[in-house]
């Protein structure tokens, strides 16, 4: 049960202020109680020093822009995809819409290049049956927009 000190009995202001200032102080975070667990888990190997990187919204690549006019792309594992040279001048990289899209900044020259990336993907044909030249090249049209 709940009892008021002796003192507020009969001060119905100072009353409501004590349980107010009570309420407010269980509300309060306690600052001591909080933790932080931090480890590292993947360290990504760079041939220079980055300027910028990006992640677009799928989170299956990483792109680092290097200071020798370099992007990087790293699949989610932290393994080398490809590398690309970039205008010298580029010195920002930001994710675009899509996940093939990436913007190039260059800040000294006031310009934005649109980069679309082609990501090719090796489909093992060894022991399948053939027509025509083994070392043909082959492109796979997908239509995702069919309405």
């Amino acid at each position: 049960m709940f009892t008021l000190p002796t003192n507020m009995k009969g001060n119905h202001m100072k009353v409501k202020t004590w349980l107010i200032g009570l309420l407010l102080i269980g509300c309060l975070p306690i600052a001591a109680l909080a933790e932080v667990d931090a480890r590292i888990v993947r360290t990504l190997k760079l041939d220079a020093s980055p300027l910028d990187m990006a992640v677009p919204s799928s989170g299956d690549y990483i792109y680092v822009l290097t200071s020798d006019a370099i992007l990087q792309i790293f699949k989610q594992n932290g393994t080398l995809r490809d590398t690309l040279p970039v205008d010298p001048g580029v010195d920002r990289i930001k994710p675009g819409r899509r996940e093939d899209q990436l913007f190039l900044l260059d800040t000294k020259n006031n310009r934005v290049q649109v980069l679309i990336l082609d990501f090719i993907h090796p489909i093992p044909i060894d022991g399948s049956p053939t027509k025509g030249s083994s070392d043909a090249v082959v492109t796979v049209a997908v239509f995702t927009d069919f309405q």
